[in-house]
């Protein structure tokens, strides 16, 4: 038997969600914005890039087809369960604007032997009692 060849390049693009991700609590708390939020910083992922993401709110706002406020929320979501890392702040104190640089934490870093830290597989829901500290 012969195999069939593939047409096109031999590693298309592509957003992985491990089964293991979605099972953990991290994932099952977040909202649909944080969760097609995280989808859109991982197919912006390339690994030449050193894992470091660029994504303004406006351009997430793009993207997503929903408003700033809730696209901020999603940002927030995804930071406080861990999911994604500040790399660099955003702002406009350059001459030129720039987006805040995300680290995906999924992803190891650049550093020769790294391995991704993977937060969100730590992270815990508050519960009632810390919720009233």
């Amino acid at each position: 038997m012969s195999r069939r060849k593939r047409k096109g390049p031999a590693t298309e693009a592509h957003v992985r969600l491990y089964a293991h991700e979605t099972r953990c609590p991290a994932w099952q708390t977040l909202e649909p914005d944080a969760r097609a939020l995280l989808v859109e910083l991982r197919a912006l992922y390339q690994p030449s890039q050193a894992n470091v993401v660029y994504l303004s709110i406006r351009e997430a706002e793009r993207r997503l087809n929903i408003g700033q406020r809730r696209v901020q929320r999603a940002f927030d979501a995804l930071l406080a369960r861990g999911w994604i890392a500040v790399h660099e702040p955003g702002g406009f104190t350059r001459k030129m604007r720039h987006a805040t640089a995300y680290r995906l934490e999924n992803e190891p870093s650049a550093a020769p032997g790294a391995m991704p830290s993977k937060t969100y597989m730590r992270w815990q829901p508050q519960t009632s009692d810390e919720k009233t500290r």
